[in-house]
């Protein structure tokens, strides 16, 4: 009886094992809440400082093309954004880091999706030292 228990427990194991998956996979899944209408930064922490005023008047879309816009004062800049298959990271690309590229370009990061709702985004950087997280709410 011992040795059926430890055939069990062993396949039990090996199905739990395989059935795992680290798929990165960044093609959009369950995107519906994303790509529905039009968004703003409800919150922004740098470095533990808000800077949530940077993006003041700014509106963001998501087209499920994996096209992203901002739009502030008739203008608009174009970008990417990607969801990978597990929705557990959200790689938003406004272009470079740089001062020249302010404050869209502070977006551009691999986040972690907190939660994702049809009127919230929630990320978090993957570094938490960083203290960086971003909230885009529906308008």
């Amino acid at each position: 009886m011992r040795k059926w228990a430890c055939l069990f427990y062993t396949g039990l194991l090996c199905l739990f094992v395989f059935s795992c998956s680290d798929d990165d996979n960044t093609s959009p899944r369950n995107t519906a809440e994303i790509t529905s209408g039009s968004w703003h930064v409800a919150l922004f922490k740098d470095s533990g400082n808000d800077e949530t005023a940077d993006f003041n008047g700014y509106s963001f879309t998501f087209a499920a093309n994996g096209t992203a816009t901002a739009i502030s004062g008739g203008n608009s800049k174009q970008g990417t954004w990607s969801i990978n298959s597990n929705v557990t990271r959200f790689n938003l690309d406004f272009g470079a880091k740089t001062d020249a590229n302010k404050p869209l370009g502070e977006l551009t990061d691999n986040w972690v999706v907190v939660s994702i709702t049809t009127t919230e985004i929630k990320l978090e950087d993957d570094n938490s030292a960083s203290e960086e997280s971003l909230i885009f709410v529906q308008n």
